[in-house]
């Protein structure tokens, strides 16, 4: 493993996360109260980039299809929600014809991405030295 130097502090506020690309490898950097974790920046589902999600505390939930992982670890906490909200909610103005195809296609999704096995995230250590954020690559 070799330390690589990849930002600084102040470039990460608190609550926030980053997206880097580092020796060819996407890497989503957290900073969860003045600490720093490292994932891998692919979702284990569907290969959307967490740090486009939302992050609370120690968790980040994938923008696409909703898995949440803990960013100090890189472990599932939670597989994908296909759906979220009410599709018949969302489609209700829409013509009687257009919902119930929009409902069937609802289904019909979820019951694909069900069957999609979603994967623990690479983690990487993050060392801070000053101003500087680290991570062992």
């Amino acid at each position: 493993m070799v330390l690589v130097k990849v930002a600084k502090k102040v470039d990460i506020p608190i609550g926030k996360m980053v997206h880097l690309e580092v020796d060819g490898k996407e890497i989503m950097i957290a900073n969860v109260d003045e600490k720093f974790y490292a994932l891998e920046d692919r979702c284990g589902h569907m290969n959307a980039r967490l740090s486009m999600g939302t992050l609370a505390n120690t968790v980040v939930t994938c923008p696409q299809h909703f898995a949440t992982f803990d960013v100090t670890t890189g472990k599932l906490i939670s597989g994908p929600k296909p759906m979220q909200g009410n599709v018949a909610d969302i489609f209700a103005k829409c013509p009687e014809e257009v919902q119930k195809t929009m409902m069937q296609m609802a289904q019909s999704m979820g019951e694909i991405q069900r069957v999609i096995k979603t994967y623990n995230r690479p983690f990487y250590e993050v060392k801070v030295d000053g101003n500087n954020l680290f991570i062992n690559i």
